[in-house]
């Protein structure tokens, strides 16, 4: 369950700043967002101010203006001129979001972050009422003079439009303006961790913000979004660089946290996984994660999913939770720009949820063995880019996001993935530097290609854990870093588990007794290939290669597994296989072919799974039917069996008393059919079995 709620917001929507019409927005997102909202430990709302320049800036004047976020397109490109073209790229000219955007000062900035925390008090009394201010390293969301004119010697970063990304590990040039921390200048040389740090602590005290997020990588790369850096120039991984660059990113939240020491910062990090950042650009994560910050872990990230890369996204999720600096993670979901021109719940997802229900089925399993998932969730964000907030774009994925909420994962999925993070974050040998980059990037490419992979667990604490948690699972690994690791899995394989390794050809080479080895450099659906043999096959029946594979997540809640899948393109054929038969997903109508299910998956989909069959051809719907009963609140209505054998797993409160009748309407006394055995597997726990199955039956589940 979510334990905290954020939305996100510019000053868009704040078109006028009285008080009443302040209120009036105020009430009226509180009020959207009410079904999310209620009954939740925190509600914070996220600003997005400025871009982080109005902390720069600040001089401790309340009655001072500050530039803010009132463009659309990059803000530090010059504003369209009259006579050029409307629809000139808003990478090339900004334009005001409303002819006549109001000014924002500081006191005005401190009279809405105050009115936020009173009304959401007064509206959600049992809900600890928190407000986020936003800093970021790019030149879109507003004019920064600090950034692109008077110190341009820190923004050099990767290039967006020309401008570069700040360096948060760069030293300042001295000047002589007045800052609220150095009334009399900044002294030349001064870490621009330590004047931020001094800034933002008066800045959020005075204005009244609880928490600070650090946005686009700051804190961890000034080139969050690239496959290079300065570890890795494309061709070649440098090593000797790695002390320096990671001395230097350490140097960085020492600095920061010397200066602004007890708020909490909120990180969004970088597009790409820990292991990539580590062999580019030398981010070392676990030191961050272990260096007592009192940070918030970075989320899944939104640039992939928008990129149509949902591989990128649950790989370097997984990645960055595996191993955190406290309880809990964080999803994030992109649901309006207010910089950009789109909405993405329409113009980028197309109405479908696929970027809810792909990401909230990641999950981890912690030091202690529980399988934990996202119990933080961000709105990016409540106001488009015209400072509206349309009523639709709430009510039309708030079912799903409540939806992906109640089926969070509870057990280990199928395949686990068994993750390095520490051992990868910390190398400093080129070989291993390789094995991630690449690694990192072969996961990614097989996730894209079908392998249904979104549950992790570190290895160091997968080191800690009795191997029974893994007994139903199959285990995904690159090449072990440690003989500890090495001699852990070889456990669990000859105890009957089952691991397929990845890696370079030559350390494959070196490790001869792993029966499922796979080379990073084989095709992206090799691995998936592999699954064959291990009792889980997955196939797609495509009109050509060029045509995208749908990306698919299979997690276990309430002794069920759960599908979601994103399909690019609609005519491909999904054919699948586990263990116990065709998966026949609730809810659906499927031909069985030589033993498979085959579906034709819409855009997006989320179904349940809890029955399998074993049958060679036909037609076989699963549809569920009112129950009208007092002892069983859910029937199932499965047809077209024939001499099949079927697998039914029970939900777990009433593991021991389903039942299957010959009845098939849900309002009649149920005749209950008795050829279904109640199988107690050693391995795959609890379900019901019934051979030589044929016709038409409900499946009843009790109360």
């Amino acid at each position: 369950m979510f334990k905290r709620i954020t939305l996100e917001i510019s000053l868009k929507p704040f078109k006028k700043t009285d008080e009443k019409y302040i209120a009036s927005v105020i009430r009226k997102m509180f009020a959207q967002w009410m079904p999310l909202l209620k009954e939740r430990e925190e509600i914070s709302v996220m600003m997005w101010t400025s871009d982080g320049s109005e902390i720069l800036e600040y001089n401790g004047d309340n009655d001072a203006a500050f530039e803010w976020c009132s463009y659309v397109g990059t803000a530090n490109k010059p504003l369209l001129s009259e006579e050029e073209n409307p629809a000139t790229s808003l990478h090339e000219r900004k334009q005001k979001y409303i002819e006549n955007p109001p000014v924002m000062t500081y006191g005005v900035l401190k009279n809405i972050v105050g009115k936020i925390k009173e009304i959401g008090k007064e509206l959600y009394p049992n809900s600890k009422i928190t407000v986020g201010e936003t800093f970021d390293i790019g030149p879109e969301f507003a004019v920064s003079d600090f950034k692109y004119n008077r110190h341009r010697e820190i923004s050099s970063g990767q290039k967006l439009d020309s401008f570069g990304f700040v360096d948060a590990t760069a030293l300042l040039n001295g000047d002589n303006r007045r800052y609220a921390a150095y009334p009399e200048g900044i002294p030349d040389k001064t870490p621009f961790a330590t004047f931020l740090g001094k800034q933002a602590n008066i800045f959020l005290r005075d204005m009244g913000f609880d928490y600070i997020w650090l946005s686009n990588g700051f804190g961890f790369s000034d080139c969050p979004w690239s496959l290079e850096g300065k570890i890795f120039d494309g061709e070649k991984f440098r090593p000797d660089k790695l002390s320096g660059v990671k001395s230097k990113i350490r140097e960085f939240w020492t600095l920061f946290r010397q200066e602004c020491p007890d708020v909490l910062i909120a990180t969004r990090g970088t597009n790409n996984s820990a292991g990539i950042d580590y062999a580019t650009d030398g981010v070392p994560l676990y030191d961050i994660y272990n260096g007592n910050l009192n940070i918030v872990p970075p989320p899944n990230s939104p640039w992939a999913a928008l990129n149509d890369n949902f591989g990128l996204e649950i790989m370097g999720h997984m990645t960055r939770i595996c191993e955190l600096p406290g309880d809990e993670f964080l999803f994030r979901y992109y649901i309006h720009d207010p910089w950009w021109v789109n909405s993405p719940w329409y113009d980028r997802y197309g109405g479908e949820p696929h970027d809810i229900y792909l990401p909230m089925a990641v999950s981890r399993i912690d030091a202690d063995g529980n399988v934990r998932s996202a119990e933080l969730f961000n709105i990016l964000s409540v106001d488009n880019s015209f400072g509206d907030m349309p009523d639709a774009c709430v009510n039309e994925p708030l079912p799903h996001i409540l939806k992906a909420e109640k089926d969070a994962a509870d057990s280990p999925a199928p395949l686990v993935w068994v993750y390095p993070m520490r051992e990868f974050t910390t190398t400093s040998d080129e070989a291993v530097l390789s094995e991630m980059y690449y690694g990192d990037k072969y996961i990614m490419d097989a996730i894209n290609d079908g392998l249904p992979l979104n549950c992790v667990v570190s290895a160091d604490n997968f080191l800690k854990h009795d191997l029974n948690i893994y007994k139903a699972s199959i285990l995904i690994s690159p090449i072990p870093q440690t003989a500890e690791i090495a001699n852990k899995l070889s456990e669990f394989e000859q105890t009957g588990g089952k691991v397929i390794y990845y890696g370079s050809e030559e350390r494959l080479s070196e490790f001869p007794d792993a029966p499922n080895k796979v080379a990073v450099t084989s095709s992206p659906s090799k691995i998936r290939e592999m699954l064959e043999d291990l009792g889980y096959s997955i196939k797609f029946n495509k009109i050509s290669d060029e045509v995208k594979s749908p990306c698919i997540t299979v997690s276990s809640s309430d002794n069920s597994m759960l599908f979601s899948v994103y399909n690019p393109n609609l005519t491909t054929e999904t054919a699948l296989k586990f263990p116990w038969g065709a998966p026949i997903l609730t809810g659906t109508d499927c031909e069985i072919k030589d033993g498979y299910s085959m579906y034709r998956f819409g855009r997006s989909e989320h179904k349940e799974c809890r029955v399998f069959v074993e049958q060679e051809n036909g037609i076989i719907s699963l549809k569920e039917i009112a129950p009208v009963s007092m002892v069983y609140h859910r029937i199932l209505r499965i047809t077209g069996l024939n001499d099949a054998t079927v697998c039914i797993f029970p939900e777990k409160r009433g593991n021991e008393t389903l039942k299957v009748s010959s009845i098939l309407l849900g309002d009649c006394t149920p005749v209950y059919y008795e050829r279904f055995e109640r199988i107690e597997d050693p391995v795959y726990g609890i379900y019901y079995r019934g051979e030589h199955i044929s016709g038409d039956y409900t499946i009843l589940l009790p109360r």
